[in-house]
């Protein structure tokens, strides 16, 4: 050891290698293979070799690691366990070159040991565990880096074919790590170099494989990572262009546009992409075509937020595009759009690039060709295009939707339906799609129909607005370049009526107001229509407002337009601006409604009229003018008005004043006045609607509003002095008005009596309103009379009780009639008797209504209503529906009896026990369905089952019926469950019966975990019941019966399309929805972990990824979503970035990497797994991926392509 150790110290590399290799010849003499284990751990030359493996000397290290390889080679050593050792000397190692050389010997000795003929090699290194050791030594040292790429170009380019042809496969960990890891581009500055020396191999299989894999984890949205995403994605470019490989080119192309939005949104220089871009086109292929117009409205995308230091280059970009390849309309359209807020702003810092912009709109202007293309078709059969649509979301959504369009725009009807789904949307989703539904309004089209297309594409963009103002700068030039361009008037002037609204943004209030400044200047449109467009502006922006009232000012129009329809403009306006500021600019608006007032007093000038007593109720609701001198000064003139729109108006604006009550003697005065005006419009108005309006006005004051010289004599004529009253014949002469301070009850029979029997509706809404306030201030003495049988009459109850006056005059004209009361107001009173109150009437014996069911079916219903309401507090009420009920029968009682009876139940389920509600209910439901299965029913009628369910449904949405009648009920629903097939004509009823069942019933018919068994049909009807709870429940109704279906292939497909509506419905943004979501993803790990099922996994991965599609709104991308697989997996991508990146799914994110990551590995469908690949791609832009990206080897893209 003495000679070795001398030698070693020598600086002679020959003496170094003679000791190291005495220090082998030693080793290898001593090695016994029986005793390998204990030889490794305790052979005193060995450790000494290992020793100097770690010293400063390099070549002594270098030439020590040498040995230690040799070892290995001669059997000595074994692979892994040296490996082990080389890595355990990293920190104490001086020289990292001979460390990671001996560690590429050992792995080209592990690679050679591993083949198989006639198999592939798959390399054992992985990023994290086991960890290739070039990872662990870049993770060590990131000094390192140059001498790991020295090996790694040495593997790749190795003399042995064995090693260079599985290299990359070797090396395929080191390679993601050094291009894609997040924290090592991040921090190393060298990270074009990987690129280069993979760029620089022979193409391959293995080689396209890898350099795809790299690309795909590319971070293009990550702010710090983009300019190291654009160096990779230029290298690759460089290269692909040098190869004249038109295929990776074309595929490159929109990808390169995408990442110069990203550059531009984040203060970075895009002018390298733009011109890397433009040497892509250079190379004048044919097939770029179809990626030139994706590639266009990705640029459009820069207009919104680019420095004018870069426009230039940008416009000369989409010049080159549009001049060189046939775009299609679409995608010019939405560049010319966008490029019309700078046109419209023209500065001298862009003047060079609006030259070139003026030519891009003169293309498009000129440009008359049909578009028939179907560029997307032909881009998406492109294999690296397929692979790299998916890594991003934004890319994802304009290819499909320019797909989109593509199929639907020579059909209106597709069309008309797309524009609905999209705007159902919630404006978070819309905002992406604002530049393609303004490339729609764009389109220049001429057919008939598409001009509705184009004026609801306007109002999906006008109501995105309201969420983000910002949009109006880009907006509005849209809408002035159709007003001046647009050859059709329907689409002119809607954009002219939207112009207002643009007005959100300061900066649009000068121009907008210039125009329209302009067409009043110039009597370009109607006066009314000027007042409309100022009224929308005052609207929009409340500094405005002056503007509106210079025009409201001016009294003359156009010599074409009829003077009423100028004074309607103004009216409408007034009563706009008092909807929506009438304290602030109401007091100001009081001119111009006095003008109105005074000029409309013609047939023609009521509608006018009612508008300005309209916007001067609004002025009294918020306290802007006065109400008794207002009316004082008004009285005069609209006493004696005739015309019957106007006397309406009147009777709402009157209807204000209870609600505007103030203890002071002109409020009194008010009060009198307006009372006494309504009554004399009940009792002398010819028109039924006046006096209707009268009497809804008239129910809004008290009874002690008014006095009995107020009420009209004609109602009054029959009233007579009480008994108190008249003492001496002086005291008996005089007139009850003059003496009594009430209203006696025998008015009311008499209003019913003498009103026009046209209107007895608004008498009957009148009387109700006075008898629920009479009602509701009963105490319970009332229901105790002193009388051990119910009273024959309501003459215990006060003598100005409305009740005892409508009651005593029904009760006499029923049981000893005098025949001067029509039929009609005796069914009025009793409608009146029977209507809805707080509680029920006071107490009366009943018996007398045994002598009304002869008269017809209007007074057997109202018997009927009326015994039922007062069933609670009466006992000849409940004997008489008792009998009734027992009499009922399906074989002898008419169908329309029956309903009615159904029809009572939110009634009769009060004051009826359940054992005499039971046999008549349950007689009458069985004979109704019975009937459903034997008879075909008539295409527009419904079965009597149908409306027998309607009504139960009614009855238990009550909630004041008795708890026992509602089990009852609820167990009638319950029954038919089993009964009643889902493709019965009462199902869908049905369903929407059992929506109204508490839960315990719910559970008991839906929970397939409560079933002896689970038949497909019984889960079909679960599925439809719990998902139809579920829109008003919430989401976690759906858990059993998704549970149940995983089990039963044949129903998956049904399940999921009864979900998606109640997914539809759900609020995305809430914490329910949230919640319901993280608890399905838990579910179905538990579950992938439980069932060995591959159909059953299928089915979970359906019901989140549907989920996931209808949160994010990517339903509306592609109409095969809920009946095709594979369309839910290329949505799942993108619509999974788009959900996660909402405010309140946020703190979801690394639940749902950790979910796809999982679910990839337990799955062992290709195209499931490829989705989920897909699905870690798209998600490589969020922080939450650098944390994870070490545990994710296996799932990047390999292979994510999906068949169609």
């Amino acid at each position: 050891m003495n000679e070795i150790e001398y030698k070693l110290k020598t600086n002679n590399s020959v003496l170094i290698v003679n000791a190291v290799d005495k220090l082998i010849t030693a080793i290898k003499s001593k090695f016994k293979v029986a005793e390998r284990q204990r030889f490794v751990l305790e052979n005193e030359e060995l450790k000494y070799l290992r020793e100097k493996c770690s010293v400063k000397e390099t070549v002594v290290s270098l030439t020590a690691c040498q040995g230690l390889l040799a070892l290995v080679e001669l059997g000595v050593l074994e692979i892994g366990h040296t490996m082990s050792t080389i890595v355990t000397l990293l920190p104490s190692a001086h020289n990292y070159s001979a460390i990671i050389s001996t560690m590429a010997g050992l792995l080209i000795l592990d690679l050679k040991s591993r083949l198989v003929p006639g198999e592939s090699y798959k390399c054992q290194f992985t990023l994290k565990s086991p960890q290739h050791p070039f990872i662990t030594v870049l993770e060590k040292n990131r000094e390192a880096e140059d001498d790991v790429l020295a090996q790694m170009h040495a593997l790749c380019n190795h003399p042995d074919y064995i090693v260079s042809s599985n290299s990359l496969e070797l090396l395929r960990p080191v390679f993601l790590w050094l291009t894609c890891n997040p924290r090592h581009i991040a921090a190393h500055s060298s990270s074009l170099r990987p690129w280069q020396l993979l760029l620089s191999l022979p193409q391959s299989g293995a080689q396209s494989s890898l350099l795809l894999s790299c690309l795909c984890c590319q971070q293009i949205c990550n702010p710090k990572l983009t300019e190291r995403a654009f160096t990779a994605y230029s290298a690759v470019t460089d290269a692909a262009i040098y190869r004249k490989d038109r295929e990776y080119v074309t595929a490159l192309m929109p990808i390169l546009a995408r990442i110069s939005n990203e550059l531009v949104l984040n203060g970075r220089d895009p002018r390298s992409c733009y011109s890397l871009l433009e040497r892509c086109l250079a190379l004048d292929a044919a097939e770029f075509r179809h990626a030139t117009g994706l590639t266009l409205t990705l640029l459009a995308d820069n207009l919104q937020h680019t420095s004018a230091l870069y426009l230039h280059e940008l416009f000369n970009l989409a010049l080159n595009i549009i001049s060189k390849y046939e775009c299609g309309n679409i995608s010019l359209n939405i560049f010319v759009a966008l490029s019309l807020q700078w046109l419209r702003l023209p500065s001298y810092l862009t003047t060079s690039a609006l030259k070139v912009a003026a030519k891009i709109v003169d293309t498009y202007q000129t440009k008359s060709k049909t578009d028939t293309s179907l560029h997307m078709p032909n881009l998406k059969a492109n294999k690296i295009f397929q692979s790299l649509l998916y890594t991003d979301r934004h890319l994802f959504v304009v290819f499909k939707l320019i797909e989109n369009w593509e199929r639907f725009r020579d059909d209106p009807d597709k069309l008309r339906m797309w524009l609905g789904d999209i705007e159902s949307l919630d404006d978070n989703v819309k905002l992406d799609l604002v530049p393609f539904l303004i490339g729609i309004v764009m389109e220049r089209r001429f057919e008939d129909w598409y001009k509705d297309i184009v004026i609801e594409a306007l109002k999906i963009v006008v109501t995105v607005v309201d969420a983000k103002k910002e949009l109006c700068v880009m907006l509005m030039p849209v809408l002035l370049y159709k007003i001046a361009s647009d050859p059709t008037p329907k689409v002119r002037m809607q954009c002219l009526k939207d112009l207002p609204l643009m007005a959100k943004t300061k900066e649009n209030v000068p121009t907008i107001v210039a125009i329209l400044n302009k067409l009043k200047a110039s009597n370009g449109v109607p006066v009314s229509t000027l007042i409309m467009l100022y009224t929308t502006l005052a609207e929009t922006q409340v500094r405005c407002f002056p503007y509106l009232q210079e025009v409201l000012v001016e009294v003359s129009g156009r010599p074409d337009e009829p003077k009423w329809e100028l004074d309607v403009a103004r009216a409408f306006a007034v009563v706009r601006i008092c909807e929506i500021r009438a304290s602030t600019h109401g007091i100001e608006l009081v001119p111009t409604i006095s003008s109105v007032l005074n000029r409309c007093t013609d047939r023609s000038g009521s509608s006018a009229t009612c508008l300005a007593l309209a916007a001067l109720q609004l002025l009294w609701r918020a306290a802007a003018v006065a109400p008794p001198g207002t009316w004082r000064h008004l009285q005069p003139r609209l006493a004696r008005d005739t015309r019957d729109t106007v006397r309406i108006s009147i009777c709402k604006l009157l209807s204000e004043v209870p609600n505007l009550r103030v203890a002071t003697p002109e409020y009194d005065k008010l009060v009198s006045d307006a009372a006494r005006q309504l009554w004399s419009y009940v009792a002398s108005s010819n028109e039924p609607e006046v006096v209707e309006s009268a009497c809804d006005a008239l129910a809004n004051f008290k009874i002690d509003d008014y006095k009995l010289k107020d009420v009209p004599e004609i109602y009054r004529k029959t009233v007579k002095l009480p008994a108190a009253n008249c003492k001496t014949p002086a005291d008996a002469a005089r007139k009850p008005e003059d003496v009594l301070d009430y209203i006696p009850c025998e008015v009311w029979p008499e209003v019913f009596k003498y009103t026009n029997q046209a209107a007895l509706s608004g008498v009957h809404r009148m009387v109700s309103k006075l008898v629920e306030r009479e009602v509701r201030g009963y105490r319970s003495g009332v229901y105790q009379p002193d009388a051990r049988a119910e009273p024959q009459g309501l003459g215990y109850l006060p003598p100005a009780s409305v009740v005892r006056g409508l009651m005593e005059c029904f009760r006499k004209q029923a049981t000893s009639p005098s025949y001067d009361f029509p039929e009609a107001v005796l069914l009025a009173i009793l409608h009146t008797l029977t209507a809805e109150y707080p509680k029920p009437l006071p107490p009366v014996d009943l018996c007398f209504l045994h002598e009304l069911f002869h008269r017809g079916a209007q007074w057997t219903a109202g018997c009927l209503t009326l015994a039922a309401r007062q069933a609670q507090t009466s006992g000849s009420a409940r004997r008489l529906l008792e009998n009734y009920l027992q009499e009922l029968s399906p074989d002898a009682t008419s169908e329309a009896d029956i309903i009615q009876v159904f029809e009572l139940l939110p009634i009769l389920c009060r004051g009826m026990p359940p054992n005499s509600l039971r046999g008549p209910l349950e007689r009458c439901l069985s004979a109704a369905y019975e009937s459903t299965t034997k008879l075909k029913p008539l295409k527009d009628s419904e079965s009597l089952f149908v409306k027998l369910l309607r009504t139960i449904k009614d009855s238990l949405e009550c909630d004041k019926i008795h708890d026992a009648n509602r089990t009852l009920l609820s167990q009638f629903v319950e029954n038919y469950f089993t009964v009643i097939p889902d493709d019965n004509v009462a199902w869908s009823t049905y369903v929407e019966t059992c929506r109204c069942l508490s839960t315990k019933y719910l559970e008991r018919m839906t929970s397939p975990s409560s079933w002896w068994e689970v038949t497909g049909e019984a889960l079909r009807k679960a599925c439809a019941v719990r998902a139809r709870v579920s829109t008003i429940a919430g989401l976690v109704w759906l858990h059993d019966t998704i549970d149940a279906a995983a089990s039963l292939i044949t129903e998956q497909q049904y399940s999921l399309e009864c979900m998606a509506p109640a997914l539809k419905s759900a609020q995305v943004d809430s914490e329910s929805t949230r919640d319901w979501f993280q608890q399905l993803m838990a579910r179905t790990q538990a579950a992938f972990k439980e069932t060995e099922e591959v159909s059953a996994k299928l089915y979970l991965l359906d019901v989140l990824m549907l989920s996931v599609v209808v949160f994010s709104g990517h339903w509306t991308l592609d109409d095969g979503y809920l009946t095709r697989r594979s369309t839910r997996y290329r949505l799942m991508p993108a619509a999974c970035c788009q959900l996660m990146q909402r405010h309140m799914w946020t703190t979801v994110q690394p639940q749902m990497l950790e979910w796809i990551r999982h679910t990839c590995h337990s799955i062992e469908d290709r195209e499931a797994s490829a989705a989920c690949r897909r699905s870690i791609l798209a998600l490589t832009h969020w922080e939450h991926f650098a944390r994870a990206f070490q545990h994710l080897d296996g799932y990047f893209a390999i292979d994510t392509t999906i068949e169609d």
